[in-house]
């Protein structure tokens, strides 16, 4: 199985073909058992370290902790009744739509869980059926349909997960020794697994838009979305079997149409690659009667060599050598009479012999007279003396001169028969003349009787098919596959990595310079707007410049290719890394090699940073070079196009 889009999890690991059933397990079952543990001790976590905050009087930490739990389903209830795509695709009544989506605010831990659940659910059941059964695609179908639950979790990664770590490191490192261990145990349960959930929700979506445009939708697409991808990637298959079936009709016609193309060439450097025992000639054997006088015939037999060069000369030659080595030679022998206008041509002569010379090669004194007219024994009545000694003059030179000329026709024909490679009758005739039929079924043709010189025929001859598209106007998508097990588990240690240095670089730089930490979070914040708006142009609505707003908070923790389709993607990756690992390693050593702590913590957190960021350096080498998934296209019709070209008035 070779999968050519995103819209499926890849069949493979390292390269290496995997079971329908070992695919299921890696792409479906153990991802989705992680992440609802994850989500089950995250959301746990949160909720009890803000009961711990108001319990040991930290209201405002408590309070901070619970608004970032809720803050996630707030945002999703209106983020779905916002979206006009949301409301039209209702199945019930709009009452209905608004019940389910309140109670999704209001229990939204249930859901969430009720949601993996499900998906597991179908997962497991995929494994009873068979390989490459409907049933089983029929599960993972199911698995994998779509849902607004799925848009909560991305939220969550961004809008509980991340400020949660930056909000409980400043509380725990801003606290002296003589702290509450019970809410410190509760902290980095919860600082450990929203650093999970955060690498974890990076490493699906980091790329989603560059595999969105190959057939991979959101999770949370509505069925209209849904069918949109999939027309695409039918499309893109239409096409290509298309293309397939009119290459394959075109070889067909050229095998067909010219059955001797493949031994044209294969005789033509046989004959010159063979070795010369001697000179090739071809003998021509001519009789015919001469005119003497009046009285007698002569009788001459004239045998024409066509010398051919040896295949020694054919090493470096110029042109004018050819030339020379290929021009025809005489030898010319008398014998025994014959019938004067007999050629009898041996061997390999051209079908059509030379035509005859036109009368006008006559004397100008003769009369020029047909054989129908007179007969060649009245005109040797008729003539006189002096006349029939100046026939004699004038006729015999003609009549040799001639006879020279029709032996260089006939030994220019047989020099092209022998050596010239001849184009088949298909190039050299009209296609008009052809007789077709259009409207012959395309059925395998009942085998006709063979002659000894007939070509068997193929069963599907270009006659048989009417090879007719219209022309469509077409484009070329280009994106990348989703990622193979090991290359989402390389990606997610990495995005751990990177997330553990950022953060806590982040979090202790807040702790010693507040008012510098907001400064170069600000100016991080305009860099990433401005990058956004150069790379939309600066075109673009209202709402959409509004996301971009959010998607640049995004991109002071972590790089996200959401929504917007990176044109420059090295590019983009390439500054964000070095400019977040200058912020990094500029706001640490600042604060290491300048403030003044005693804690040990402090020391542990320089580490971590340090060891942090290696590994990330190692893993995005290793991810880049060897793990990245591959780059695929599709081709599919051109709408825009094709509305425009349908709109527009022609001006002929």
């Amino acid at each position: 199985m070779e999968v050519n889009n995103a819209a499926i999890p890849p069949p493979h690991i390292l390269g290496y073909t995997i079971r329908s059933r070992t695919r299921i397990y890696v792409s479906y079952i153990v991802p989705t058992s992680l992440a609802l543990l994850v989500y089950i001790v995250q959301t746990s976590a949160d909720l009890a370290l803000s009961y711990q905050h108001f319990r040991t009087k930290e209201p405002g930490f408590g309070a901070g902790t619970l608004i970032v739990v809720l803050l996630p389903a707030i945002l999703t209830f209106i983020l779905v009744l916002s979206s006009k795509e949301q409301r039209t695709n209702v199945a019930g009544s709009r009452s209905t739509f608004w019940g389910l989506h309140v109670l999704q605010l209001l229990l939204f831990p249930f859901f969430v869980v009720y949601r993996f659940t499900l998906r597991l659910f179908w997962a497991i059941d995929a494994l009873f059926h068979d390989d490459d059964d409907t049933e089983r695609m029929k599960s993972l179908a199911k698995a994998t349909k779509t849902s607004s639950i799925e848009l909560y979790l991305l939220i969550q990664a961004y809008a509980q997960a991340a400020p949660q770590i930056i909000l409980q490191l400043y509380n725990m490192l801003a606290q002296d020794m003589f702290r509450n261990y019970e809410t410190s145990a509760v902290q980095a349960l919860s600082l450990i697994f929203s650093a999970i959930n955060l690498a974890a929700i990076t490493t699906s979506y980091h790329r989603i838009e560059s595999q969105r445009r190959v057939g991979r939708h959101y999770p949370w697409a509505t069925k209209r979305q849904v069918d949109a991808h999939q027309s695409m990637l039918e499309q893109n298959e239409r096409i290509c079997k298309e293309a397939a079936e009119r290459k394959k009709r075109d070889s067909e016609r050229t095998i067909t149409s010219f059955p001797e193309s493949e031994k044209i060439m294969a005789n033509f450097h046989a004959r010159h690659e063979a070795t010369a025992e001697g000179e090739k000639r071809h003998e021509l054997h001519i009789q015919g009667m001469d005119e003497v006088d009046n009285d007698a015939a002569e009788q001459q037999e004239t045998k024409v060599l066509l010398h051919t060069p040896s295949s020694q000369s054919h090493g470096n030659i110029t042109d004018d050598d050819k030339i020379e080595n290929t021009r025809p030679k005489l030898r010319l022998h008398r014998e025994e009479l014959g019938n004067l206008d007999s050629i009898e041509i041996l061997d390999t002569v051209p079908e059509t012999p030379p035509p005859r010379p036109p009368p006008a090669t006559a004397p100008p004194t003769l009369p020029v007279l047909r054989s129908a007219d007179i007969g060649a024994a009245d005109l040797r009545r008729t003539m006189s003396d002096n006349d029939s000694r100046r026939s004699r003059r004038m006729n015999r030179p003609l009549s040799q001169l001639e006879t020279f000329k029709d032996m260089l026709l006939v030994n220019a024909q047989l020099y092209i028969k022998e050596n010239v490679p001849r184009p088949p009758k298909m190039l050299t005739t009209r296609v008009d003349k052809e007789p077709t039929d259009e409207h012959t079924p395309l059925v395998q043709q009942s085998p006709a009787p063979q002659t000894p010189n007939s070509q068997k025929a193929s069963p599907l001859t270009p006659k048989d098919v009417v090879d007719f598209y219209f022309p469509r106007p077409t484009k070329i998508v280009n994106g990348i596959q989703q990622d193979d097990f090991a290359g989402r588990s390389v990606a997610f240690f990495g995005w751990m990595a990177f997330i553990i240095m950022r953060m806590l670089s982040l979090a202790t730089f807040c702790i010693f310079y507040p008012k510098a930490f907001f400064i170069i979070v600000g100016v991080h914040y305009a860099l990433m707007i401005g990058a956004l708006g150069f790379e939309s142009r600066f075109r673009g609505t209202w709402n959409r410049t509004l996301f971009y707003l959010l998607l640049a908070y995004i991109y002071i923790f972590v790089l996200l290719e959401f929504r917007v389709c990176f044109k420059r993607i090295r590019l983009w990756y390439t500054s964000y890394l070095i400019l977040t690992l200058a912020e990094n390693i500029s706001m640490t050593a600042i604060w290491y090699n300048n403030a003044d702590f005693e804690s040990w913590w402090f020391g542990f957190i320089w580490e971590w940073i340090i060891y942090s960021g290696v590994l990330f350096l190692a893993t995005i080498i290793v991810y880049y070079f060897i793990l990245r998934p591959k780059e695929v296209a599709l081709i599919v019709e051109d709408e825009a196009q094709a509305q425009s070209q349908t709109d527009t008035p022609s001006i002929a």
